[in-house]
């Protein structure tokens, strides 16, 4: 052997140079590493010591190659490197390095640091594999079969000894160097710590340092000694991962021995965890519910959620988060959601994501890392534009990851030169100008009226800007109504009221009520100014102001209480709301004096050819006009019955209600129609004229309010469809009742394609009716969705299409079977999975080592249960962030936790849950269904710990991480545009696994 080592060490080196030139993809790395290995095999410390070498990866001059790191992290996961084989060689290194900064020449101090700087940057890579036990396509992990618990306890000894070591040293500062405790910087004990941590918060790692027998009885005492001494150096540089390497030290009850090493995971147990890692699965179902119907968005709650999922703000976190993001998008497309969602998912990672990240302040070289693993994992999702893939990804014009990664840039998270290296491939897109502050926007709109409406162009632009441009949107007309300039908020409102999908863009960054309580205030105190000198300008701005509050409520299924505490009831916008479809009987108009002459004079002006004046405007201010036109409709049908009023003369009286100034009058006559429809309907009246008016206002539009009129149409479509549909299935045997059943045919092809205008979250009844007929009905869809979830969160190759999965199953179950029965049927999935995964094979075989198939599924289902719907996200929010904006005052006396109160009369699942813990502790019958149970319930009541909770375990995690690697030595070596230039594409390399191996 000792003459082979040489030639199979310089064949390993040539190979590691070969396959970063060429930018090999990590899967075709990993199989010629295996060839490789065959016919020039190395002990695997000797591998791992060539494969950090110099030789092997030469020192950069600029930045740490992330590509470089995905090859040692493919090692690990595929079993071929130990990760106790690469600590022991890092560590060696270690030695080396501080040897050189202490004796060698000053000149080649700078060299040594660089190469540390490597070290830390691999060492951080080892602590992400740590932290993702699922990985690799061949779905081994980091307790692959080479692994010894020897040889892991050692080499973490080793490091832990160093850290410790470093810190009782005094300060060596005899060469002049910003060196922090001793040789050892405090980033990289920083790294250290977080890997011993991870390694100790690994379910896979944990049990197989737990049940080793290889470990013997005075080095696992010995490491449980030194574990309090080694937390306590972070006591005073990072007392958050002080916090948490403490809860790894194991609790001793009678001064014996801990039960097993470290005592791992009972860190878990202080914050109410189930000790499960975080699944692929879980995080996807959370994601999928803020976004599925009205984006329930606010980052204070997503932070808190994503604290107490991972105790921090680290990598692993970030790229889980990533991910979850591609998953969704991918499975939005699969599934053909409608182009509203597939745009919120898009907008969510490209500009929102990068907004969160900024909060996690990672180095750039970890970040690079972390985007170039999530993007890899995702390798195989329908997520780039390939002539090959189903016509439907025709309709996504750009690449989505590259939208990503220049969106990353643009704010600093990683470097725009390293785009192309991520992607391995020249994009085809670019870096947005300049990256967008709220402040300098609200400047440039306040200088140049005209750049606010381009700023609502640019919102749906994904290259990162969207929340800036949200902010300076809210801002200014926050601005506008406080300063009653209506000529501006009537060109914003107009804007705005055109773009349903850029409306939805808003509440991914504002709350509904710094929309709309500003705008309820402006229409309620809205009064004519004594030199107006006309009036149908007053009641264009009116109407879509109004408009714009309408679109918000109905697109997004919202309640009085989102307009504002400010707002009282009997305020003209939630009366309008209320009783805009009621109609007032003539003889309560008649004693309500005025009134009954403002509707004989709008009624002259609509029918009598006196037109819409000035006069007739001024005669009732905007609110009462609209309170009054569920009347003046009413009296219109009235009319037509009676023959008053002949086909011409209406059309020509419904042609002012298409008019600018008027057109947001359609909301309430289609409204009161549609009720009129209904009841006739149900009584068997006369509707011929009510259709009629109702087929000419839908079908008809003047070109100068068509934007408008569709999204009229699209607020009402939702009633209308189902009352025509009932309409078109009554019998029509006479010829009335044909000519009825043809209009409602022809407005219900007109308003098909706003069908999906709400997002209220609700399954449309095609979807409804397919889980009725579900073996087991809906209850049995969830059941069978839920498996799939569970089943792909377990499969070790993660780069597959994502399980199928819609919130809206889990949504409609609740609603019409109510929480207990949901609770049941998710409890009972993960009861059979824990039978099933009983055996030797069958389910258990998805899962890893790691992270069984149980584990995955309590981690599912407790996020399941955890994720907010509408009923109760203002209460989520309130009860982690304090906001209480959003709830109106003298209505709601206590949140989320308070019975039934948080939910709107529904019981939620989480207190669903807690009934059924509370069954459980009654019953001994089943004890394998009790101990899912509380399972589920550490698992719940871990993921909403109060802030006060995870903040003693996060410590300040939104500013600094325990991932934070070296960044003082990373300064000097930061990527720049020149790098990798060069460089071949590696998809035209076509290079078999002899010629990658071989002429090196």
């Amino acid at each position: 052997m000792a003459t082979t080592l040489p030639t199979s060490a310089g064949q390993w080196c040539n190979f590691m140079r070969k396959c970063l030139s060429t930018r090999l993809d990590v899967d075709k790395f990993e199989s010629y590493a295996r060839s490789l290995l065959s016919k020039s095999p190395l002990p695997r410390d000797d591998l791992a010591a060539v494969i950090i070498s110099p030789e092997a990866y030469s020192t950069p001059q600029l930045s740490v190659d992330p590509r470089y790191l995905l090859y040692i992290q493919r090692l690990v996961t595929a079993g071929i490197v130990p990760l106790s084989s690469f600590l022991h060689a890092l560590w060696q290194s270690d030695r080396v390095q501080q040897s050189n900064m202490l004796h060698v020449a000053a000149e080649h101090v700078v060299a040594a640091l660089s190469r540390d700087a490597v070290d830390t940057a691999i060492l951080a890579s080892l602590v992400l594999v740590v932290q993702t036990p699922q990985d690799g396509k061949n779905g081994t992990t980091v307790s692959g079969p080479r692994e010894t618990p020897a040889s892991l306890i050692d080499s973490l000894s080793k490091w832990m000894d160093a850290v410790i070591a470093a810190n009782d040293d005094p300060s060596l500062d005899t060469l002049g160097l910003p060196m922090a405790s001793g040789i050892m910087g405090s980033q990289k004990k920083a790294v250290i710590g977080d890997l011993v941590a991870a390694v100790g918060e690994n379910p896979t790692l944990n049990g197989f340092l737990k049940t080793s027998h290889e470990i013997s009885k005075d080095k696992r005492a010995s490491f449980e000694n030194t574990l309090p001494v080694f937390a306590q150096v972070f006591q005073a540089i990072n007392p958050s991962l002080a916090v948490r390497l403490d809860s790894l030290v194991p609790k001793k009850a009678d001064g014996g021995s801990g039960n097993g090493i470290l005592g791992m995971g009972m860190g878990l147990d202080a914050i109410g965890g189930d000790g499960s890692a975080p699944s692929r699965g879980g995080l996807y179902v959370f994601i999928n519910s803020l976004l599925f119907a009205r984006p329930l968005m606010d980052d204070e709650y997503l932070i808190h959620h994503l604290l107490n999922r991972y105790k921090e703000l680290g990598g692993q976190a970030a790229l889980d988060l990533i991910i979850a993001a591609l998953d969704c998008i991918a499975n939005a497309i699969a599934r053909t959601e409608s182009s509203a969602t597939v745009a919120l998912f898009r907008h969510f990672l490209v500009n929102k994501i990068p907004l969160l990240l900024v909060r996690f302040s990672m180095p750039v070289i970890q970040a690079q890392y972390v985007v170039t693993q999530a993007l890899s994992k995702s390798g195989s999702n329908p997520l780039s534009i390939d002539p090959t893939l189903d016509a439907m990804m025709l309709d996504l014009p750009n690449d989505i990851k590259q939208e990503f990664l220049f969106a990353c840039a643009l704010h600093r998270i990683i470097e725009e030169s390293s785009v192309e290296v991520i992607l391995g491939d020249v994009p085809l897109l670019t870096m947005a100008k300049r990256r967008y502050t709220q402040e300098d926007l609200v400047t440039e709109c306040m200088m140049d009226p005209d750049r606010l409406e381009r700023l609502v162009s640019e919102m749906e632009e994904l290259d990162g800007n969207s929340g800036a441009i949200v902010g300076a949107v809210v801002e200014m007309l926050r601005l506008m109504c406080e300063q009653r300039d209506t000529i501006g908020l009537y060109s914003l409102c107009k804007n705005l009221i055109s773009r349903p999908q850029t409306v939805d863009l808003l509440l991914l960054y504002a709350r509904p009520v710094s929309i709309l309580e500003p705008l309820c205030i402006v229409l309620e105190n809205w009064r004519y100014d004594e030199d107006q000198g006309e009036y149908e300008p007053v009641y264009k701005e009116f109407g879509h102001i109004l408009l714009l509050i309408l679109t918000l409520y109905y697109r997004h299924n919202l309640s009085f209480s989102h307009l504002g505490p400010s707002i009282p009831p009997k305020s003209f916008v939630p009366m309008f709301i209320k009783s805009c479809h009621k109609d007032i009987a003539i003889d309560d108009l008649a004693r309500m004096g005025d009134r009954h002459t403002q509707l004989g004079g709008w009624i002259k002006a609509l029918y009598e050819g006196e037109g819409i004046t000035d006069e007739v405007m001024q005669s009732c201010r905007p609110q009462e006009y609209y309170s009054l036109v569920p009347t003046l409709i009413s009296q219109t049908v009235e009319a037509c019955e009676r023959g008053v009023l002949d086909t011409d003369t209406l059309r020509g009286g419904l042609d002012y209600f298409q008019l600018s100034s008027l057109i947001a009058s359609e909301v309430s006559i289609i409204f009161w129609l549609t009720d009129y429809i209904w009841a006739n309907t149900t009584q068997q009246g006369d509707i011929t004229h009510a259709l009629k008016i109702l087929h000419i206002l839908v079908t008809n539009a003047p070109s100068e309010v068509t934007q408008t009129h569709k999204t009229i149409l699209a607020i009402c479509a939702h009633n209308l469809e189902r009352v025509l549909k009932d309409l078109s299935r009554a019998d029509g045997n006479n010829n009335a009742s044909a000519a009825n059943h043809q209009q409602a045919e022809q407005i219900l092809k007109h308003i098909s394609h706003y069908r999906d205008f709400r997002r209220s979250g609700l399954p449309s009844a095609s979807e409804l009716d397919g889980w009725a007929k579900h073996n087991g009905g809906i209850l049995g869809a969830l059941k069978s969705a839920v498996q799939g979830v569970v089943m792909w969160s377990a499969t070790p190759d993660l780069s597959i299409q994502p399980a199928g999965w819609t919130p809206r199953v889990i949504y409609a179950a609740w609603k019409l079977l109510g929480a207990k029965e949901v609770i049941k049927v998710l409890v009972d999935e993960v009861v059979g999975l824990t039978t099933t995964s009983g055996g030797s094979g069958g389910v258990a075989a998805a899962a890893t080592a790691g992270e069984g198939i149980v584990d995955v599924a309590i981690d599912v289902v407790g996020s399941l249960i955890v994720a907010p719907v509408m009923e109760d996200w203002r209460f989520k929010v309130t009860e982690v962030t304090g906001k209480k904006e959003d709830v109106t005052s003298g209505t709601i006396s206590v949140v989320a936790t308070a019975g039934t109160t948080g939910s709107g009369g529904y019981v939620t699942l989480v207190e669903a849950l807690r009934y059924l813990e509370d069954d459980s502790k009654l019953s001994v019958e089943d004890q394998s269904r009790n101990e899912v149970v509380m399972k589920l319930v550490r698992k719940v009541e871990g993921l909403i710990a109060p802030p006060s909770v995870v903040a003693g375990i996060a410590g300040d995690a939104a500013g600094a991480t325990v991932n934070d690697l070296a960044n003082d030595v990373l300064e000097d070596v930061m990527v720049d545009s020149d790098m990798f230039q060069g460089m071949p594409d590696p998809a035209d390399l076509g290079l078999t696994a002899d010629e990658i191996m071989t002429g090196m």
